[in-house]
Order: structure tokens, then C-alpha cells, then sequence
């Protein structure tokens, strides 16, 4: 809305929790104050109004050879199918990152960075623990030759939710205002 942009996803992911990680390229540095998780049935509730819907409607054949009866002509019926998809000092100087912002919400810690070199960032992801896939450098690069900072958020294995035996992560949403 306007230069404010919005950001709820919810992950599902099969592995350790302490794998987990997601990088978001961001337009400028998000803070503490604008990152919040949110109750998984809100994810439930918006798969249910957002799945594509089938209608069908009956009406009086307008070629039919009766004549109408005294309610006039058969009602005309707009059919409409819908569908939405939801979906520190020494880094900075050894690899040309620098870390903006870093808080937890929920059961997520969270760097923001920014960086001067792609080479540099894809080091300090993997020097910090990291997964990223082989080859990720030349994808990073279009977004710091932009500017861009990186919203980093990485699980905390001690601070996860485990029902049925399974590891559940609660949806995320940050916002930033920016016009790009």
C-alpha cells in the first residue's frame, strides 16, 4: 500500500530446525519493531478464502421457444471464478558485511546485513553457519550492486514448538516502507 510493503510467510520445512534459515533481500534496514510472528490458523483461514472456488448456476434457456411467464425475462447471472495464491567490526572488515540490525522474535534470530561484495556475503553466511546452496553468489550480487540489505532469519532450536513429534515454525511477517 503506497511505499509500505507487507511480508507474511509461513515456512514448511521438513529437516533439523537448527537448518532453517531464510535470506530476504530488503530495500532498506528493518527493524525489531517491524517483524512479528503470527498464529498459524491465520495462514488456515486465508488458504480457505483464498482456494478457487467452483459455482453453478441454473438458468432459463434464452433461446427456449416458450414465452416467458409474467415475472418477466430470465434473470441475467454473472459466473466469476476466483483464485489467490497466497504465498561486527571484524565482518565488516574481513568479509564487506556489516550487520545493521539483530534481535530475536519468537523462534527466530535475526540479522539484518548489508555488504559491498557478494564473494563476501556468501563467506560470511557460510562462517556463520549458514546453508545456502553452491553457487549462490551470483544471485546475491544483482542485490548488493542495488543496495540492498538482506533479512536474515535463522531458527533457534531451543525456542521451537514440537506437536505430534514434528518441529513447527510460526509464520513471519515483517514490514519497511520504501518506495522501491
Amino acid at each position: 500500500h503506497g511505499t509500505t510493503t507487507v511480508l507474511s510467510m509461513q515456512n514448511n520445512y521438513q529437516g533439523p530446525p537448527d537448518k532453517f534459515a531464510l535470506v530476504v533481500p530488503v530495500p532498506v534496514v528493518v527493524r525489531e519493531s517491524q517483524v512479528k510472528t503470527l498464529p498459524r490458523e491465520l495462514f488456515a483461514k486465508v488458504d480457505t478464502l483464498g482456494a478457487p472456488r467452483l459455482v453453478e448456476y441454473w438458468e432459463q434457456d434464452p433461446c427456449n421457444p416458450y414465452p416467458y411467464d409474467d415475472a418477466g425475462p430470465p434473470e441475467l447471472v454473472m459466473l466469476r471464478a476466483t483464485s489467490t495464491n497466497v504465498s561486527d567490526g571484524t565482518d565488516e572488515r574481513e568479509y564487506k558485511v556489516k550487520i545493521e540490525a539483530k534481535f530475536s522474535v519468537g523462534e527466530y534470530d535475526i540479522v539484518v546485513l548489508s555488504a559491498k561484495e557478494s564473494t563476501g556475503l556468501d563467506r560470511w553466511l557460510r562462517a556463520n553457519k549458514y546453508e545456502i546452496p553452491a553457487g549462490a553468489e551470483p544471485l546475491l550480487r544483482p542485490y548488493i550492486e542495488q543496495g540492498s540489505k538482506f533479512f536474515v532469519a535463522k531458527v533457534d532450536p531451543k525456542k521451537v514448538r514440537f506437536e505430534n513429534g514434528m518441529a513447527t515454525l510460526s509464520p513471519l511477517r515483517f514490514h519497511y516502507d520504501s518506495p522501491e
